[in-house]
This record gives structure tokens, sequence and C-alpha cells, in this order.
């Protein structure tokens, strides 16, 4: 059975001047009211009756069923970053690696896009057009609260920013579940596309979820002073990011929050492991 908007495994039935006829490889061809074709108009390498071949088949402009060597960025079911090639009043195209842009629709898309920018693309298939098609709508896709309890406050999460806000950021988690990341709770400023593990914060009397990326326990911190020591250790006993350096610097080298790395620094101060100065951490050997 043919897979629309997925890779499938196809048999050649017939050699065209034109191309090629292709059948599923699962499909009887003993009875052709059961034989769905699908046509190949080029292939890398010359191929006979019989062959067998992986392709993406998808319906094209003319409605037709067809079928492509080149394997696009991302199937049905897949939600990734793409690129805006073009805006129109019914809908916005996107670069997924064919010849054919992908289209989302103007019901399907969360606000107006901007040629060039890359956005978070969800590639569905639809029945009633029965056309591959891209939502940036995410929320037509996946679901916006956590109904059934399956996530836990303090439970350890992946995400990838969609779309962003006056007061944060929207966020897909665990490619299941919509959440926020307020500004308050990021550890610096994020782009559309950007994939970072963070921690559920919050779930709502209403069931939405809220996010953090600030987490603060005591195995968090005790973890955080290890790789700090490490680092020292790695670098000749110094280091020149103090309490003084950006939230971004902090963030790039060691993933956690400014204040979190001061805590952090603070803890080995005292414990005597370290010494402070204005533009360097050194390493307290022991003799």
């Amino acid at each position: 059975m043919l897979k629309i908007g997925q890779i499938n495994t196809l048999v050649i039935h017939e050699v065209l001047h034109e191309g090629y006829t292709c059948i599923a490889q699962d499909a009887s061809i003993a009875d052709d009211e059961f034989i769905t074709y699908v046509f190949l108009p080029y292939a890398e390498s010359i191929l006979s009756e019989g062959d067998t071949l992986e392709a993406f088949v998808y319906i094209d402009k003319q409605q037709q069923c067809v079928a492509t060597t080149k394997h696009p960025k991302a199937v049905t079911g897949m939600t990734v970053l793409l690129q805006a090639k073009g805006m129109t009043d019914f809908g916005a195209f996107f670069d997924w690696g064919l010849e054919q842009d992908l289209l989302v629709p103007s019901k399907f898309l969360q606000a107006p896009v901007v040629i060039g920018m890359s956005y978070i693309v969800h590639v569905f298939y639809e029945e009633d057009s029965q056309r591959v098609l891209g939502a940036t709508k995410l929320h037509r896709f996946f679901a916006e609260t956590d109904a059934y309890s399956a996530l836990k406050v303090g439970q350890a999460i992946d995400c990838v920013v969609w779309h962003e806000t006056d007061m944060g950021y929207k966020v897909l988690i665990n490619q299941q579940y919509l959440g926020v990341l307020f500004h308050d709770q990021a550890l610096a400023k994020h782009k559309i596309g950007t994939q970072f593990s963070a921690w559920i914060k919050n779930i709502r009397s209403d069931d939405k979820i809220d996010i953090t990326q600030l987490q603060d326990n005591p195995n968090s911190r005790l973890n955080l002073q290890q790789q700090i020591i490490a680092d020292l250790e790695a670098h000749g006993g110094i280091s020149s990011l103090t309490d003084k350096s950006s939230p971004e610097d902090i963030s790039y080298k060691f993933g956690v929050s400014k204040s979190a790395y001061k805590k952090a620094i603070g803890t080995l101060f005292k414990n005597k492991q370290i010494l402070l100065s204005k533009d360097a951490i050194k390493l307290i050997t022991k003799e």
C-alpha cells in the first residue's frame, strides 16, 4: 500500500519513454483494480521492469501521484525548521528540498512569513485535498494541555522554539505538547528552531504547561560545581569566566543561568576550592 508523503519501496512496473510507472512493493499485480500506479519521471540510473527503489511519493500540481528519488527535508508527521520562499494570498511556500515547494495554506499559517526567514513547520497529509501540506499553527496538531497528567513538575524534557511572543517563547515539548517558556525562565535569547533541554516548571489549573531552563536543586548545583572544577583543571587552574561575565557567555560555557553560576562559584569560594578576583577564577591546589 502506498504511503503518500512518505518514503516508499517501489517496484518498476513499466518502462516508458519519459520515465517509469511504479507500484508499491507489497501491492498485488494479480488484480489491476488494487494497483495504485506512481509515475517516476527521473531516476539517477537506468532501471528495468521489476527493479526496486526507495522513493518519496507525493501529489504534484497536476494532482498526479508521482515519486522522486530525492528525499525531502521532512516527511509527513515530522516537524522541522524550513526556510520561507514565497508568500501569497492563499498561503506560504517553503523549501523542503524538492523541486515543488511545500505549501502552507493560510488556514494553517500562524502569521505571514518573511521570505528568507526560517520557521518551524509540521508536515502532514490532508485527506480532503489529497495533498502533502505544511502548517506553522502547531496547535492544530499538538496538545496545548496536559489533560492526562503525563508530565510531572521537575521532569526533564527536550524542547524546540516554534514561536516568539512579548512574554517569551512557545515551545514544542518532546514532539508531543506545546508549552511556554517565559523570558525570566530562559537562559538566553532564543531563535526560532533553537533546541534545548529544560524542565517542567508548572502545570496550570487549565492544564497548560510552563517550562524553565533554570532548574535549581542540590544535585544540579553539585554537578555544576564539579563541571567548574573540571574546567579549571583542564585549563591550568584559571578561568576568565567570573560572576561579572555576561549571561550569554555563562550559558554558552555551562548551559546555566548567571544566577546558578554565581551560586556555584560562591559555594566553591566558601569551601576554599577557588580564589575570586575581578578578572579571573583560580583553582586552589592542594599541597
